[in-house]
């Protein structure tokens, strides 16, 4: 496909308890106003060397961010209400999620909603809702366009 827009991308939610190559479950969280970011990266370890007078810097752990995510607030949206319920759960409940991009390629893992609250902008700004979804990193799967 080439160089694309998000615009199209699709983000889905289902239960804990539900297997994530199950089809049928997925939820679509609608009127999302900004995805977040998925990208792994990885802490800089830096190694100094007093002999050669040299700094150099190894791979060390990996790192996963929060996956932001700011929407449009719909209250008739049975995926953002989904989505406020799994911020509601207990700690450590981990919901599966999946990403859909236009091109057919997709992205699933499990996390925990850390919150679901307003995002105030000035008065012509549309109400909106922003949350954070953590990423464990085992559970994370990247799936080509067919």
């Amino acid at each position: 496909m080439g160089v694309g827009t998000v615009s199209g991308t699709k983000l889905y939610i289902t239960d804990p308890g539900t297997p994530v190559a199950s089809p049928d479950p997925w939820v679509e969280i609608k009127d999302i106003a900004s995805l977040g970011n998925i990208a792994q990266t990885f802490n800089q370890v830096t190694v100094s060397s007093i002999g050669d007078g040299d700094d150099y810097s190894l791979k060390g752990q990996r790192s996963f961010p929060n996956f932001e995510l700011t929407l449009n607030k719909n209250s008739d949206d049975a995926g953002q209400a989904d989505l406020k319920d799994a911020a509601d759960d207990a700690r450590g409940t981990l919901y599966n999620f999946k990403i859909e991009e236009t091109d057919g390629s997709s992205i699933t893992w499990k996390g925990e909603v850390f919150g679901y609250g307003p995002n105030f902008g000035g008065p012509e700004a549309l109400k909106q809702v922003v949350t954070s979804i953590s990423i464990r990193p085992t559970s994370l799967v990247y799936t080509d366009a067919p």
